[in-house]
């Protein structure tokens, strides 16, 4: 599911100095043919302009690649893009980006002169002068910006390492305290074996499941690290990473321990309940008691009076668990879903026959 991240397919990306090393050994090791009857003069003009030639093609290859190869700003999900602002900013990322694609212009005005003048250039020296001053001179342009790709190859690495997690695929966000059973409830409801990454803000797993309903997949998928502490304990980036969740989340299913055990009371897991419903106050969220079989009874009638849970569950043992999933792919609306893509494939079909 790796696959799902945007950035996850972005090939590798060269520093300056391994840029400049890389297209000299290309160019060296280039062959080219000419005619023993030409003079030695024209043999070795030949080989340098190959040599520079060569050089600048493989220069402007792999400057194209860190650009091109990078997922558009523009067009990025809301989500993917609000975490790119919180881990290493976007107008930063657009202006290394931009700055390295410029090089390319610079290192073609270069490469013309210096291949006009090696056309003219009638003895050995020269030639070589001039074919050493171009690639001289277009290295200095790429250590010049060597910042702005390393840069980009840090940006790459940090969101790299973000889950492959499908913004247009419909989400269950599981929230509460740790340990109250939420990853357990991912894995048991998951049809295959669920992804395991690191956001690169938090110190725990995320957790990625799917299910299949009919002919969708739905997401579920646990936060750690997110949505299972105050508001007060959050650092900004933190905070920042809760905003993205509002363009993931179809429905939040947040768990409660009223067992204690997972180490937190039940009234400081009211509260958090009480902050994510305030911070997602649009979507769909379902109320669940876990570990219901260990809660001494006085407790779970306590909690019961605090709280009003939609289900209880047992997530470890599948108590109450298809109930629970159940009503929660019924609050995705996959109905409504599936209108809105057919209604999308009917418009480009649409497009299509209406250029003809």
């Amino acid at each position: 599911m790796r696959r799902m991240n945007p950035f996850a397919s972005i090939p590798t990306i060269m520093t300056a100095e391994e840029l400049i090393t890389f297209a000299h050994n290309k160019s060296t090791s280039a062959s080219m043919k000419s005619s023993h009857r030409l003079k030695k003069v024209e043999r070795t003009r030949i080989r340098e302009i190959t040599r520079l030639q060569e050089f600048v093609k493989h220069v402007k290859a792999k400057l194209r690649i860190a650009v091109e190869e990078f997922p558009s700003l523009e067009r990025m999900h809301p989500f993917y893009l609000e975490l790119t602002d919180v881990l290493v900013g976007t107008d930063k990322l657009k202006q290394s980006l931009g700055a390295v694609y410029n090089c390319i212009n610079l290192i073609d005005n270069i490469a013309s002169k210096h291949l006009e003048a090696l056309k003219l250039a009638n003895d050995f020296k020269q030639l070589k002068r001039s074919r050493s001053a171009a690639k001289g001179r277009i290295s200095s342009i790429l250590r010049s910006t060597a910042k702005n790709l390393d840069f980009i190859i840090e940006a790459k690495m940090a969101m790299s390492r973000l889950p492959g997690i499908s913004p247009n695929s419909p989400t269950i966000v599981c929230a509460g305290f740790p340990n109250v059973g939420k990853s357990t409830l991912v894995k048991a409801v998951s049809t295959a074996e669920p992804e395991i990454a690191y956001y690169p803000f938090t110190t725990r797993e995320v957790i990625l499941g799917h299910l299949a309903v009919e002919n969708h997949s739905v997401q579920i998928v646990d936060t750690p690290g997110i949505l299972d502490r105050p508001m007060a304990e959050r650092n900004e980036i933190e905070r920042t990473a809760i905003a993205a969740l509002k363009y993931l989340a179809h429905v939040i299913i947040f768990m409660v321990d009223p067992s204690e055990a997972c180490g937190w009371s039940i009234d400081e897991q009211v509260n958090l309940y009480n902050e994510v419903r305030r911070m997602f106050p649009l979507n769909p969220l379902l109320l669940v008691f876990n570990k219901v079989d260990i809660t001494p009874p006085e407790h779970l009638k306590a909690a019961r009076i605090k709280l009003q849970p939609s289900h209880e569950i047992i997530a470890s043992e599948g108590v109450g668990v298809d109930e629970l999933m159940r009503d929660a792919v019924e609050a995705v609306d996959l109905t409504s879903l599936q209108e809105s893509v057919d209604a999308y494939i009917s418009s480009l079909s649409r497009r299509k026959s209406d250029s003809f």
